[in-house]
């Protein structure tokens, strides 16, 4: 995990650099298509804790996520026109698609429990959760600089479960899970100047630990910033 947000930090670095430079063009990316990084940081959703056994309570499902991002997108032109019957029109003004890959932290849920003969003892449980996401995602242009986007792709979910008895740690149990679940998602981003936006959105992930006791969705709404080559 250290070393993924350690390269998309990189990544990030460079894709400003190269937007200040003036563009992707000298590397053989044509003119129409923009890479761009970013990172965001918000509040998660998932009841994975919340749910792993029938004696829990005190459920705590919220907590604090980031997600590091990169991806691309192209106009519908290169020379920032189209043609249409009526005449021709600016091509940032019209809808675009591109595709997006990522990495999710979506946080940890809490809960406790009892355990033992007659539940006669107190436990602990919790459920942490991440996932990697590759999405396709579609940008309507809503006003100057200002955009809405929907996503939509598939998310590899990593999950870890415990239960903890601290009056008898043979009790202790701990899981990991991982596996594929849909992901849904969309927001709105404002271009702050050519090479610079912020976006904010939410994300829905469904299915987690599928087919476990931690079985539950998970959605991580965040803020966030956005470097673009152009």
């Amino acid at each position: 995990m250290k070393t993924l947000i350690s390269c998309a930090l990189v990544g990030v670095g460079l894709l400003a650099n190269v937007a200040l430079a003036g563009g992707m063009e000298g590397y053989g990316i044509p003119s129409n298509v923009s890479l761009y990084g970013g990172a965001s940081a918000g509040l998660t959703n998932q009841e994975g804790a919340c749910v792993s056994d029938s004696t829990a309570t005190d459920c705590n499902d919220a907590s604090s996520g980031n997600k590091f991002f990169a991806g691309f997108r192209a106009t519908p032109s290169q020379n920032g026109v189209v043609a249409m019957p009526g005449g021709v029109i600016p091509s940032a003004s019209l809808p675009t698609l591109g595709a997006e890959i990522g990495q999710m932290d979506l946080g940890e849920s809490t809960a406790n429990g009892t355990a033992g003969r007659s539940g006669i003892y107190d436990t602990k449980l919790t459920s942490d959760l991440s996932a990697t996401y590759l999405a396709g995602v579609g940008y309507i242009p809503v006003a100057p600089r200002t955009e809405l986007l929907g996503k939509v792709g598939a998310a590899y979910w990593k999950q870890n479960g415990s239960k903890v008895v601290p009056e008898d740690t043979s009790m202790n149990t701990t899981s990991s899970n991982s596996g594929l679940g849909m992901l849904l998602g969309g927001g709105a981003q404002v271009q702050i100047n050519p090479n610079v936006s912020l976006r904010g959105e939410y994300e829905h992930v469904f299915g987690t630990a599928a087919d476990t006791n931690y079985e539950s969705d998970a959605s991580l709404l965040s803020v966030g910033a956005v470097f673009s080559t152009f």
